[in-house]
This record gives C-alpha cells, sequence and structure tokens, in this order.
C-alpha cells in the first residue's frame, strides 16, 4: 500500500477534535457564549426554574464590570486593554474577604478562570471551553421546564429547546425516563 492509503484510513479515526483548528472552537465558543447570554437576559425563563438568580448576577457582573473599567479609564473599543486589565487582576485574596458575600457578581470568577487558561495552549483552551459550552447548554436545556420549551416550539423554538428534544430522544434528559419494556421515551412534568 502506499501512504496515501495510510493517511487516508488515519484520518477515518481522527476525532473531531483533531480536525478542527482553535479558531473553530472559539468561534463555537463565541456563538454558544453569546446564545446563553441572549438566553439569560432576553429569555431567562428558560435558563432556570429559579430565573432570577441569573439576572441578578447579570446585573451585578455589569455593575462591577462597569466600575472595575471606568476606574481605569478604559471604554469599550479598548477591549485589548480591558482584557489585559482583568489578567492583572490580583486573585490571591477571595473577593468575599473584600466586599463580603452581597453581591452576586462573577467577575472576579471570571479573571481567576481566565488566569488558569492561559496556562494550556491555544488550541487545548478553545476545546475545553467549546466543550462547557457544551455542556452548560445541555444542563441549561435539561432543566428549564417542559412547559417553558413547548411554549418556544409554538412560536418558532430555539436552540435550547432543540437540544432538549434531541437528549429527549436519546434518552440523556432528567425530565425523561424510558420505562422498563417500552422503548418509548415518557416526559415527566412536574407541577
Amino acid at each position: 500500500m502506499d501512504g496515501n492509503a495510510n493517511d487516508s484510513a488515519g484520518t477515518a479515526t481522527s476525532t473531531a477534535d483533531d480536525l478542527t483548528t482553535a479558531d473553530d472552537h472559539r468561534e463555537f465558543s463565541k456563538l454558544l457564549s453569546d446564545y446563553m447570554l441572549y438566553l439569560l437576559v432576553m429569555q431567562p425563563t428558560m435558563m432556570s426554574a429559579v430565573a432570577g438568580i441569573g439576572e441578578i448576577r447579570f446585573r451585578d457582573t455589569c455593575a462591577e464590570a462597569e466600575k472595575f473599567f471606568s476606574r481605569r479609564g478604559l471604554r469599550p473599543t479598548q477591549e485589548y486593554s480591558a482584557c489585559e486589565n482583568l489578567l492583572d487582576v490580583n486573585t490571591d485574596v477571595k473577593p468575599i474577604h473584600v466586599k463580603g458575600d452581597r453581591s452576586k457578581s462573577v467577575l472576579f470568577d471570571a479573571c481567576m478562570l481566565s488566569k488558569e487558561l492561559q496556562k494550556l495552549g491555544e488550541k487545548e483552551k478553545w476545546v475545553i471551553m467549546s466543550k462547557v459550552w457544551v455542556e452548560m447548554l445541555s444542563y441549561a436545556s435539561s432543566h428549564c421546564r417542559p412547559f417553558t420549551h413547548a411554549q418556544q416550539v409554538s412560536k418558532g423554538g430555539q436552540l435550547i429547546t432543540l437540544v432538549w428534544l434531541l437528549m429527549a430522544h436519546f434518552g440523556l434528559g432528567e425530565q425523561f425516563q424510558i420505562n422498563e419494556g417500552h422503548a418509548r421515551a415518557k416526559l415527566i412534568v412536574g407541577k
């Protein structure tokens, strides 16, 4: 056999991560991140049975970020400088020791996470992030009330509802169960 046959056979057994670039994973992560933020802000009932905490965290984080950037004289067009400033945050002292537990902001946690991610290789970092966003979307879809998903279908649907339906089809959702002896899923709707 020539080398080309071996190369094509090796490609057939490659994983999806081997065939994608860091840019692909970064773009995918950004799309899912933006979509999840859209759900959090514009469709909060789709995000959780306890929708209010997400809104509180978002509001507190925005307020803290605005204060953080204004103290440093940064404008919205200075993304690179903003990222550098966030990476320069001292993460040795936990925010609970500085301001207590009243704020629900996750800005400091994001700084800690970004510092840890910077330690990884470029592709590895984005592969992990894209997988985490998929997990978050899956988690959110399975923790959304079935009634809310049903409402979305009647309005044209959302990606999160499609994920919920696919998870149910494959037996991955917590709101579905497969009864013994039956090969179909039964929707369990809590009141």
